[in-house]
């Protein structure tokens, strides 16, 4: 099944839903060095490093899957204490679906905003650890897709963010990696806690490793995704080939 990632980043959707054998076809971000991070582990891919504001679904070719994790940045408002999301990417993204009707499609984002989104498609928060990944973030996942079987792993550490360049300075009362080595944790540390191979590469100055890595879907949860999607397929072709010898 060929897939199309929106807002790829350094790639760890791809990557997940790669190793499922599913054939990633093209893929769009707007940050010139992930993009040169995800063609460095994606070399035969179309990579299309604009702003998707400026893309249009026509520009997009289609594929059975459509995966990706649009911005969505936070904003609050002291004087009436809550928050409010810039929506504009994930509508963005969610025309891209409705032009190109994909079989299946998925978007990764924060927890808040599901309660945002409108109740036309599914939508699960998913904890990382009940799904192989070590580490305690919650993630959304939006969309047409199959739930993941579940594969709970007893090691957990604190989830990996943007700011673990920072060390232990900065936001304390944010659970990160740094905070339980007592000092800035080292790239290959990141990688593996999002279950990236040591050996995938990410370009950058330290500090945009970091962010890359951080805010990328881990690869070991879009496999789970992808694996999910595949096993239902190959048991629906069983079921059809099961009725036609049957006539």
């Amino acid at each position: 099944m060929k897939v199309i990632d929106l807002f790829c980043g350094c790639g760890g959707f791809s990557l997940g839903f790669e190793m499922a054998d599913f054939e990633i076809i093209y893929a769009l971000d707007n940050w010139e060095t992930a993009c040169r991070s995800y063609k460095a582990n994606f070399p035969y891919v179309d990579v299309d490093c604009r702003d998707a504001l400026e893309v249009k679904p026509s520009e997009i070719p289609k594929a059975d899957v459509i995966i990706g994790g649009p911005p969505c940045q936070e904003f609050s408002i002291a004087k009436e204490k809550r928050r409010t999301f810039d929506l504009t990417l994930v509508n963005w993204f969610l025309k891209v679906v409705e032009k190109l009707r994909p079989k299946y499609w998925i978007m990764e984002n924060v927890p808040p905003l599901k309660d945002l989104l409108p109740n036309t498609f599914k939508k699960e928060i998913y904890k990382m650890y009940e799904y192989g990944v070590p580490q305690l973030r919650k993630r959304l996942f939006a969309g047409k897709f199959i739930d993941p079987k579940k594969s709970p792993t007893n090691i957990i550490f604190p989830t990996v963010v943007a700011t673990e360049y920072k060390g232990l300075a900065g936001n304390r009362k944010r659970a990160r990696l740094a905070s339980v080595l007592r000092r800035r944790c080292l790239i290959p540390e990141a990688k593996l806690v999002q279950t990236f191979p040591i050996d995938y590469i990410v370009y950058g100055t330290l500090q945009e490793q970091y962010i890359q890595i951080g805010n990328a879907v881990p690869p070991l949860m879009a496999f789970k995704l992808a694996e999910a999607i595949s096993t239902y397929e190959k048991t629906k072709t069983k079921q059809l080939s099961f009725f036609i010898n049957k006539e």
